[in-house]
């Protein structure tokens, strides 16, 4: 797990002559993604450079370092992830004659790219964003994760298309941070997006796209042009009905996904956090793979209606060590959102960020790799909304019965009124960007701010395919907002998280599930919960609701907000540039807003403070 950075010029144009100075600098400001090693490559002809900072997780020896080179040196990679089947590939590389001089997963996809070329990529069972180089063809493939659960933006700038894991790394390079965008702000304050945006919160940054390859050559190279190759699809049909099926092909490639997802040369830990997901993984790992592990659990007051008593159950059962990490309410909230927001390069809209750094932290001090259950519920249709999705379905199906069961199912976790109000917003898109502004947005936002509505937005059609499309959404867009905060946060501290549930061949399986697989008798994940039905205390396999990483970060940021208003600084410096309106300094607004859209607009003056105040 690392960072990587890499600057190439059009024919026109060259590398600028502090290029080394800029790169150092560049380097720096991703340094706590790779605290191990830092290497650089700048060409001699001024055409392109590639910088990388190592976290070393796989083969910690120095040959290992990056960029990498190839025997030959007509190759390299800078490469920011892992891939875990790094050992079959190699076994294959090796029976068709290829040799390594290092035991790295890094070589491994070298090796891959020059023997097989970018069509390899669709085998490989990981997470990453990379660069890769052939000095023969003077052609480069960029490529990132099927997910996004690695980060890689774009800056054009002068005739040179700029790239690095983290936005102030670009910034670092240019020596200028670029105006704010209005409208990828907007849409983050009034519909929670974010990570999932292809425009960042800084004007012409833009996120890599996940799931592609795009080759760049310098001879022709075009900054301004986008042309990209999907080397992976969702299952176009859901053909798996029978439930002894699913149930073991999903047991079997679990349990393959966390074997090579405990492969390392550090320390391999837990995010433990008392439910189906983690659950099933402190099961796997201890009594398919006997491998005992410190589990991390991020707690609240008061213990009993926490997740941590579930937790510590659940990891002595399987022989792992609870390791509980309390929330301490009074002390460096401000602190640490803002920390967040820094390494986020945004804000985030989930208030779990802030338990969520704590355990990294936490987790930091004994572990370099952390499993986690992040991925399953957008994959098995874990969220209550699918309830409605799946109801309509069945409505439409001629399943009238089964459809009120679903609402029932889903009202008696989140009520009737709330029923209502999702089923509104999902059927309308006029309806769904009224609620988005109903804490005076038109008041507190300008007219940009005001028209910007998100890229893709959840729909209820007249279909018999709604769940799968929600599923598809979900799993393309709010999976990869929350993927965006897991490594951001994480490589924070140096921490890398491993999610076995995004392995992709798990994915495949949960897309060709029938969704009676998915959602049945008001459960839903059924086709898991019935996976471990045996093996854990049944309260925890068949809870119906879905506990979320509860925390008091949103009433803290009101407390604060209601005894002293906004940060002014932030405040003012947003007023002069356009971001806001006169009424974000009203106290009669701010005590008005929902605590959720507060705790938003304090991570917005946040990230102004951070990038704009500190930096001028």
């Amino acid at each position: 797990m690392c960072g990587i950075f890499a600057i190439f010029c059009s024919p026109e144009t060259r590398l600028p002559g502090d290029t080394t100075v800029r790169m150092d600098r560049a380097l720096a400001a991703i340094k706590h993604r790779g605290p191990d090693a830092s290497g650089t490559f700048i060409d001699p002809n001024g055409r392109f450079a590639v910088g990388h900072v190592r976290l070393s997780v796989i083969d910690i020896a120095a040959s290992s370092n990056q960029p990498f080179w190839s025997a030959c040196g007509q190759a390299f990679v800078v490469f920011n992830g892992e891939i875990y089947n790094y050992l079959e590939l190699r076994a294959e590389l090796e029976r068709e004659g290829v040799s390594f001089r290092t035991n790295s997963d890094t070589e491994v996809l070298l090796q891959a790219l020059m023997h097989w070329g970018p069509s390899c990529i669709s085998r490989f069972n990981g997470m990453w964003a990379f660069v890769y180089g052939d000095m023969r063809t003077r052609e480069f493939v960029v490529c990132r994760d099927r997910w996004g659960v690695k980060p890689l933006h774009t800056f054009v700038h002068d005739g040179m298309l700029v790239m690095c894991s983290e936005a102030k790394g670009i910034f670092a390079f240019l020596g200028h941070v670029p105006q704010p965008d209005v409208s990828s702000i907007a849409a983050f304050l009034k519909y929670s997006t974010g990570g999932e945006n292809a425009h960042s919160w800084f004007r012409g940054v833009r996120r890599f796209p996940k799931g592609v390859y795009r080759k760049i050559g310098l001879l022709d190279l075009d900054p301004e042009r986008e042309s990209s190759v999907a080397y992976w699809n969702y299952p176009s049909s859901r053909t798996i009905r029978s439930a002894t099926e699913a149930i073991e092909r999903m047991d079997a490639i679990l349990e393959d996904a966390i074997r090579i997802r405990l492969r390392s040369d550090v320390p391999v830990g837990l995010s433990l956090s008392g439910g189906i997901d983690s659950a099933t993984l402190a099961w796997m790992v201890g009594e398919r793979f006997h491998k005992p592990l410190e589990a991390y659990t991020a707690w609240h007051a008061p213990v009993e209606r926490s997740e941590l008593p579930m937790a510590q159950r659940i990891a002595g059962m399987f022989g792992h060590r609870s390791i509980p990490v309390a929330e301490v309410p009074t002390e460096g909230v401000l602190e640490d959102l803002s920390d967040c927001v820094w390494h986020l390069d945004s804000g985030h809209s989930s208030p779990a960020v802030i338990p969520y750094v704590r355990l990294c932290r936490a987790a930091r001090s004994s572990l370099t790799v952390m499993l986690e259950g992040q991925g399953s519920d957008e994959l098995f249709a874990g969220y209550n909304e699918f309830k409605l999705f799946a109801g309509m379905d069945r409505l439409l199906g001629g399943q009238p019965l089964r459809a009120l069961r679903c609402a029932r199912n889903f009202a008696h976790t989140d009520g009737w009124g709330r029923l209502a109000l999702n089923l509104a917003r999902f059927m309308s898109q006029s309806v769904y960007e009224r609620q988005a502004m109903q804490w005076n947005a038109e008041q507190i936002l300008t007219q940009e701010g005001i028209d910007a509505v998100p890229e893709q937005m959840r729909r209820l059609r007249v279909s018999t395919t709604n769940l799968n499309d929600a599923l598809l959404f979900w799993h393309e867009n709010g999976l990869t907002n929350l993927l965006q905060y897991g490594d951001a946060l994480s490589m924070s501290v140096n921490l890398e998280t491993r999610c076995p549930f995004l392995d992709y061949r798990l994915v495949e399986l949960g897309f060709s599930l029938h969704e009676d697989l998915l959602i049945h008798d008001g459960y839903g994940k059924w086709a898991l919960r019935k996976l471990i039905d045996t093996r854990v205390p049944n309260e925890l396999a068949w809870r119906r609701k879905k506990e979320g990483f509860t925390n008091s970060t949103e009433r803290m940021i009101r407390e604060r907000v209601e005894r002293h208003g906004l940060p002014s600084e932030p405040v003012n410096w947003a007023l002069d540039h356009g971001l806001f309106r006169e009424g974000l300094r009203s106290q009669r607004l701010l005590s008005r807003m929902p605590n959720s859209v507060l705790f938003r607009t304090m991570s917005t003056m946040m990230w102004i403070e951070r990038f704009y105040l500190r930096s001028s």
